[in-house]
C-alpha cells in the first residue's frame, strides 16, 4: 500500500495501457489477472469491497484462450448481476444462498467482450441506496478517506477502481448508482441510454429504469467498454463509433446547480468545483449558462418519491418469483422494512398516478434536450458521506429526504432513457473527490464522451491516486 503524490508517476493501471501490453506481448491474461488478485488481497482488508471471491475461477479462464475486444482485462461484476454458478445475493442477507442458475443478459454481453472477473463486488440491500452499507458484507470504505464512503449502489466496484485493483468494474445504475460510485471515488461513470446496451433491447418504457455499465478511472476505458458491450440489433440505437479524440465543436451547455426538493445551493465545495468547471466549459469555448429547471422540481421530487417507495414495495415480489426465493420481509435491514411499510401506504391508484404525471416530468425534461447540447448539474450535493449517515439500521423516513437531497440530480436520466456521465472535476477541502454530471438526448453518448475526453486533457484527473492505492503492486 502506498502514499501517493498527486503527480507521482505509477504502472500501467488503465485497461487502454493493459490492452496495449498484451497485443506486445509484454504480459499474458493470466499475469494480469494474478496481480489483480494480488491487489485485490492487498486493498480489500481495509476497503471490503469483495462480495464473493472468484479467484480460481478467473485464473482458469486467464489459461485459456479467450475472444473479445477486452479479452484478458480483470475486472470485478457487481453483485446484482447473476453469472451462472456463482453467488448472486443482491447485497441482502436474505439472498446469501442464492446460486444464479444461468447468466444474465449482460453479464454474457461481458463475457462475450473478453473481460475476467476476479470478484462480485459488493453493494447495498438490493442496491437501493447510495452508499455501499449492508448486513451481509458489511461496511465498504472510500479509499480517498475509509471513513467516508465509497457511495452506491455500486461502491464496492468503485472502491477497488479508486485503489487501482482492477482498471474497470462493471456498474449498474438504475436511479444514478453509476454515478453515485463514480463521483466520491474520483471516476468516470457513464450512464448509457436505454436501450444502447446488448442485453437491453426490449427497455422501451419510462418503468425501465436499471441499464448496466461500469466505473473507471479514464474516459478512454469508459468508452471502450462501452463499445465492446453495446447490442448491435438494428432495431434498436445505431452502434456508437470509437470515441478517441475531444470535442471539437462549440456546445450549448446549461448548468443547473442547486438542490430538486427545496431550490437550495449544494455544500461549498460542491459550489466551487461547480464553478470551476463552468469556468473551465468557457475557457475551452463553450457557450454556458444557467438555467432553471424545465420541471417543478419539488413537484418531481414527490413523485419520485411516492414511485420509489411504492415500487420497492411492489418489486420485491417481482425478484421472489424471479430467481424462486421468497425474500422474507422480516429478514430485510432496518431501512428496507421501512421502505416496504411506506411502499403498502402508497395505493394503486396513487402509484398509478405517480407514474403518469412523472411522463409529463419526462418530457419537458427532453424537449429542453432537444434545445441545448448539454446539461449539467453536480453528481451529488455533497463530497462522499461518512460511514453511517446513510446507514442500513436507520429507519427510511428519518433519512430519506437528506438522501434524496444528496442524490437527486441523476434520477431524471433513468425515466428520460438518457445518458448521463459523472466526471471528477475537483476536490473537497478535506480531499475527497467531488464529481460533476454532463446529459444529453436518448443515443447521445459519443458526445458525452468526446467532452469527457476534453475535460479529462484539462484536468488530468487520472494522475491523482488515493491514499489506499494497490495499482503500484
Amino acid at each position: 500500500m502506498t502514499i501517493s503524490h498527486p503527480d507521482r508517476p505509477h504502472g500501467i493501471t488503465d485497461m487502454a495501457g493493459m490492452l496495449a501490453a498484451l497485443d506486445a506481448g509484454r504480459t499474458t491474461p493470466a499475469m494480469l489477472v494474478e496481480r489483480a488478485i494480488a491487489r485485490a488481497e492487498a486493498a480489500n482488508p481495509q476497503l471490503n469491497f469483495i462480495a464473493w471471491p472468484n479467484f480460481d475461477r478467473a485464473r482458469a479462464q486467464a489459461s485459456a484462450p479467450r475472444p473479445g475486444p477486452l479479452a484478458g482485462i480483470p475486472t470485478l461484476i457487481k453483485d446484482m448481476l447473476p453469472e451462472k454458478g456463482l453467488p448472486a445475493s443482491f447485497g441482502c442477507a436474505a439472498l446469501r444462498d442464492f446460486i444464479a442458475p444461468d447468466d444474465a443478459p449482460y453479464a454474457r454481453a461481458i463475457d462475450a467482450a473478453g473481460p475476467i472477473s476476479i470478484a462480485r463486488s459488493t453493494m447495498p440491500e438490493l442496491g437501493l441506496n447510495a452508499v455501499t452499507e449492508s448486513p451481509l458484507t458489511g461496511i465498504t470504505r472510500n479509499p480517498w478517506n475509509p471513513d467516508h464512503t465509497p457511495g452506491g449502489s455500486s461502491g464496492g466496484g468503485a472502491a477497488a477502481v479508486a485503489a487501482g485493483v482492477v482498471p474497470v468494474a462493471h456498474a449498474s445504475d438504475g436511479l444514478g448508482s453509476i454515478r453515485h460510485g463514480a463521483a466520491p471515488c474520483g471516476l468516470v461513470g457513464l450512464k448509457p441510454s436505454r436501450r444502447r446496451n446488448a442485453g437491453e433491447e426490449a427497455f422501451r418504457a419510462i418503468t425501465d429504469l436499471t441499464v448496466n455499465g461500469c466505473v473507471s478511472r479514464t474516459v478512454g476505458d469508459t468508452a471502450r467498454w462501452l463499445e465492446a458491450t453495446q447490442t448491435h440489433d438494428p432495431d434498436c440505437l445505431p452502434p456508437m463509433p470509437p470515441v478517441t479524440t475531444p470535442v471539437e465543436q462549440r456546445l450549448t451547455i446549461h448548468a443547473y446547480g442547486r438542490v430538486m426538493r427545496t431550490g437550495e445551493l449544494p455544500d461549498p465545495a460542491v459550489r466551487r468545483v461547480f464553478a470551476d468547471t463552468v469556468s473551465l466549459l468557457g475557457r475551452l469555448g463553450h457557450l454556458v449558462s444557467d438555467a432553471a429547471l424545465p420541471f417543478d422540481g419539488p413537484h418531481a421530487i414527490g413523485l419520485l418519491r411516492d414511485i420509489t417507495e411504492g415500487m420497492f414495495t411492489r418489486r420485491l415480489g417481482m425478484l421472489s418469483q424471479q430467481i424462486g426465493i421468497t425474500v422474507d420481509p422480516a429478514a430485510l435491514e432496518h431501512r428496507s422494512v421501512t421502505l416496504i411499510a411506506a411502499g403498502k401506504a402508497i395505493d394503486d391508484d396513487r402509484y398509478a398516478a405517480s407514474w403518469a404525471a412523472m411522463e409529463a416530468v419526462v418530457a419537458a425534461y427532453l424537449n429542453r434536450l432537444g434545445t441545448i447540447d448539454i446539461w449539467m448539474t453536480p453528481t451529488v450535493r455533497t463530497e462522499a458521506p461518512r460511514i453511517g449517515v446513510f446507514g442500513p439500521d436507520i429507519a427510511w423516513h428519518d433519512q430519506r429526504d437528506g438522501l434524496i437531497d444528496y442524490a437527486g440530480y441523476c434520477w431524471i436520466d433513468n425515466f428520460a432513457g438518457t445518458p448521463a456521465i459523472s466526471l471528477p472535476m475537483g476536490f473537497s477541502d478535506n480531499g475527497l473527490p467531488v464529481g460533476m454530471q454532463f446529459a444529453t438526448r436518448p443515443g447521445g453518448e459519443a458526445l458525452l464522451l468526446a467532452l469527457g475526453l476534453q475535460l479529462e486533457a484539462a484536468v488530468e484527473w487520472h494522475r491523482r491516486t488515493p491514499p489506499i492505492w494497490t495499482g503500484d503492486l
